[in-house]
């Protein structure tokens, strides 16, 4: 709009003055702004965009999302500018690769799928006088995990004592031979110990006992805190220390068990499954 006004006011004192050179520069300018116009969306005309994934983060984090941007095969592309209001602009510059790859970041707020906003794709090449755009809308989704808080009032239910190298000892087991014991009465006559009786004429009982695993659950019911998010907040925190400290771990959640295991494919399914906890089941089919 100040180019236009300047070639108007130019055009009336070439008009005033009868002066050949200004109506010269009057029409130059005119011409150098409908080029203008042609160059600038031709910079930006042709470009083909994909979506390659949409890595998850944390509550509070930005999400990372990956594009392919290719360009056609004898159009060069220069200050093409990717993002969102508000949020990080990403510039590309397509001269000798014909395709690009390239990552945007956009904030989250609240646990669960992330659709990302359709995302402004502009440019003001060459001269800054226009700007060509447009929108792409990308059909993707993320996932945003509980942002890890850990909370002090967690109760593990599953104490250490007693342990030994192959577990937990659970008394009144039937595997594994652990002593004698003076008989009482009810005992199985298949638990005497016969050898014993035979040496000393006193009734012992043979005791077992079973071992339970180290496996350790991260377990919903056991958790001293209120609150929804909260809880869930807190189970993310645990996921993240386990799996720091290569501790093979469960999930119990309402609704959904995770077997103990360990590895970044376990704490990825985990984190997924708070992310994913409580939203209404067309928005909780995740595919990872």
């Amino acid at each position: 709009m100040g180019l236009m006004v300047i070639i108007v006011l130019l055009f009336l004192l070439g008009i005033n003055f009868q002066n050949s050179l200004v109506y010269i520069v009057c029409f130059w300018l005119i011409a150098l702004l409908v080029i203008n116009i042609f160059y600038t969306y031709r910079n930006l005309s042709g470009l083909t965009i994909k979506a390659i994934s949409a890595e998850p983060c944390f509550a509070g984090e930005k999400m990372v999302l990956e594009l392919e941007v290719t360009r056609p095969v004898k159009q060069r592309k220069s200050a093409i500018y990717f993002g969102w209001k508000n949020e990080d602009l990403v510039e590309l510059n397509l001269q000798e690769e014909q395709s690009t790859r390239i990552k945007l970041s956009h904030s989250s707020d609240k646990r669960g799928r992330f659709t990302p906003p359709r995302i402004d794709v502009f440019t003001r090449f060459p001269t800054g006088l226009n700007t060509a755009w447009s929108y792409a809308s990308m059909d993707i989704q993320g996932i945003v995990y509980p942002e890890p808080i850990e909370k002090s009032q967690h109760s593990d239910k599953q104490s250490l004592d007693d342990e030994t190298s192959e577990g937990k000892e659970i008394a009144g087991g039937a595997s594994d031979f652990a002593g004698t014991r003076e008989y009482q009465a009810g005992d199985s006559p298949k638990h005497i110990h016969w050898g014993q009786y035979a040496k000393t004429g006193d009734l012992y009982t043979k005791s077992f006992v079973d071992y339970e695993s180290h496996d350790l659950w991260l377990d919903w019911q056991s958790l001293n805190i209120s609150g929804t998010e909260s809880r869930l907040s807190h189970l993310s925190a645990m996921i993240l220390a386990f799996h720091e400290a290569q501790k093979q771990f469960g999930l119990r959640i309402p609704g959904k068990e995770i077997l103990p295991d360990k590895g970044e494919a376990h704490k990825v399914r985990c984190l997924t499954a708070l992310a994913l906890y409580g939203l209404p089941q067309a928005e909780a089919s995740y595919v990872g």
